[in-house]
């Protein structure tokens, strides 16, 4: 090889290849460059020769400049054209070490697995270079949401609007601006699939559902079969009597010693007294505690000083209204008492559910949720005495400590059913809830929160009933829930549903004990009440198309009395006095009082 004519090829190249030249700079000294002659490889049929190797040519090669040790992106900043139809470079592959090389598995072929580690989401993919915090190759957005360093979609923008008079992205085509640009502040980027977490969530609801049914359907079949059984047993005693010339009576020789229908005492309600609240219309809600023997009412207030709303109390004996104290603003929704403590709670549609001491009537405490309207309220017993309980009007509950109005101790949000929460009722732990619980009613379902194991954390389970509702009302004494529901498409009457909480495999369900079907309107909203006497139910409710109050016997599973009504009957309550049982009705300014007599037939 001529000398001259090497010195002629290098100076018109930049860079050497491993197959023509190996260059071992030293700094301040060019060594010689051993210069190795590649001979054409011989065909494919050819025998193999020996390679021969000839003498290497020392040659000074000429002085060159170090190269500049700078970036990929510095490189990159220099004036060069940008060909838009040039394919991009292939991405970075991670190196490995040599450890890890030696540890690669092998193909049945024999070829290594090459470990493709891609720095997705790390580098620009214009230069391929990591992206920066600052400077002149921060990481940016474009409108469409790919990301670039943005010194890169500067040079890609201008160099797209030269070749085809149009500025797009360089991954989708799509047309950008510079004022597309975004800067995005995140050294690393991370993409989080979410399709996932979603499918198993709308799983595990569909298994709660499925589950929910399941049991509804062995709560019905177990009811079935209970009922079949009686009907095998009344059949069997009548045709025994048959077979004896026994008397009339179906159920007179019942061997259970229980009392039979015709043993059951006959109850009548007679108007004992009706005395006006106040002038203004605005009362809808009434309670009673047997622990303070006081009976409250919700009324507006007659005072032009203070405007608003607030509770009557009267005095039960006598049935005398009495003082009144200034509550809200607004409507009053729910009241409720306390038990171990001289306390009331009054929820009204405001954003705080307030506390007040009925020995001095002052506002002790009040509790916010997030500033939402607050419909309902309800406050625990025994060893929750200090639980109150708030459901606002998008159907979220709240548990709140007394002692710490301040803070939220759970709080439930609803996922599927946003109506308003109307009522909230604790229930005691009992043989089959032995931690307890609370049963919370929505105009649109109706659910039970129950209380795990030595913990205050509750899970929820929708109950089998169908709605719309007007309200609920438990009876801790008898273990008892009426729930009074608005016609729909499949009950074309208002139904006044009697249960009991139970467990079917674990999972809470009511046992339904009556239904009681009422009037085919239900333009207002309007709660009955149910009244324990003996071994027997009383519910007592109002019809709102006949405009009547009705009594039904759940034993003798028969409507015993109707009364008319001119006024809408807003809420009925229980009063047990020491001169007997009454029932309080409440109309829009007005209470009804009722006695309640018993007779034997």
């Amino acid at each position: 090889m001529d000398p001259e004519a090497y010195d002629d090829e290098t100076s018109t190249n930049d860079s050497f290849t491993d197959d023509e030249a190996i260059v071992n700079p030293v700094e301040g000294h060019q060594p010689a460059v051993e210069i190795e002659v590649q001979r054409d490889e011989p065909g494919e049929n050819a025998e193999p020769e020996q390679p021969t190797v000839p003498p290497p040519i020392l040659v000074d090669p000429p002085h060159l400049p170090s190269p500049p040790r700078n970036s990929r992106r510095i490189q990159g900043e220099e004036q060069e054209v940008i060909s838009l139809e040039t394919p991009s470079p292939p991405k970075k592959r991670k190196r490995i070490s040599a450890a890890a090389d030696k540890s690669l598995k092998k193909s049945p072929e024999g070829k290594a697995i090459v470990v493709d580690d891609e720095d997705d989401g790390l580098t620009c993919p214009i230069c391929l270079d990591s992206w920066e915090m600052s400077g002149e190759h921060r990481l940016v957005s474009l409108r469409c949401g790919h990301l670039f360093g943005e010194s890169c979609i500067r040079r890609w923008l201008n160099e797209s609007q030269r070749q085809s008079s149009v500025k797009v992205c360089p991954q989708c085509k799509t047309k950008a601006t510079f004022r597309d640009i975004r800067h995005l502040y995140a050294k690393r980027i991370q993409m989080l699939d979410t399709d996932i977490k979603e499918q198993l969530e709308a799983e595990r609801r569909r298994t709660h559902t499925l589950t929910t049914e399941l049991a509804t359907a062995k709560l019905a079949h177990t009811l079935a079969n209970e009922k079949l059984i009686l009907l095998q047993k009344d059949y069997a005693r009548l045709k025994e009597m048959v077979r004896a010339g026994g008397g009339r009576g179906a159920f007179g020789g019942d061997a259970s010693g229980q009392k039979s229908i015709q043993q059951l005492a006959t109850y009548r309600l007679y108007m004992e007294k009706n005395f006006e609240i106040t002038r203004e219309p605005g009362c809808r809600v009434m309670l009673y505690s047997a622990k303070h023997s006081m009976l409250v009412a919700s009324q507006k207030s007659a005072q032009n000083l203070f405007p608003g709303y607030g509770v009557r109390f009267i005095d039960p004996p006598t049935f005398k209204p009495l003082h009144f104290l200034h509550t809200s603003a607004l409507l009053i929704r729910d009241i409720a008492f306390s038990d171990s403590q001289n306390l009331l709670t009054v929820a009204s549609r405001e954003q705080k559910i307030k506390i007040f001491d009925i020995r001095t009537r002052l506002c002790s405490s009040m509790f916010t949720a997030h500033d939402k309207m607050l419909w309902s309220c309800a406050l625990d017993r025994n060893e929750r005495e200090h639980f109150l309980y708030g459901g606002d009007l998008r159907g979220g509950v709240y548990i709140y400590d007394l002692r710490f109005p301040e803070n939220i101790l759970c709080e439930f949000q609803a996922e599927v059913n946003l109506s308003p929460v109307i009522h909230i009722a604790p229930v005691q732990p009992n043989k089959i809830f032995t931690s307890g619980g609370f049963l919370v009613c929505q105009l649109t379902a109706l659910t039970f929160y129950e209380y795990a194991a030595a913990s205050d954390t509750a899970v929820p389970t929708r109950l089998n009933v169908e709605g719309p509702f007007l309200s609920m009302q438990y009876d801790a004494v008898q273990d008892t829930v009426l729930i009074s529901a608005r016609s729909n498409p499949n009950y074309p009457q208002s139904r006044f549903i009697l249960g009991r909480m139970d467990k079917i495999d674990g999972t809470p369900v009511l046992k339904v004990k009556a239904t009681i079907y009422g009037s085919k309107a239900t333009p207002v909203m309007t709660r009955p009440t149910q009244l324990g006497v003996e071994d027997n139910t009383l519910v007592v409710g109002y019809l709102q198309d006949n405009k009547q109050l009705m009594m039904h016997d759940v034993r003798r599973e028969e409507r015993v009395q109707t009364m008319p009504v001119n006024e809408v009957v807003y809420d009925i309550c229980p009063v047990a006095t020491q001169a007997g049982s009454y029932l309080a009705a409440l109309t829009d300014n007005k209470c009804r009082v009722y006695k309640v007599n018993s007779s034997m037939r």
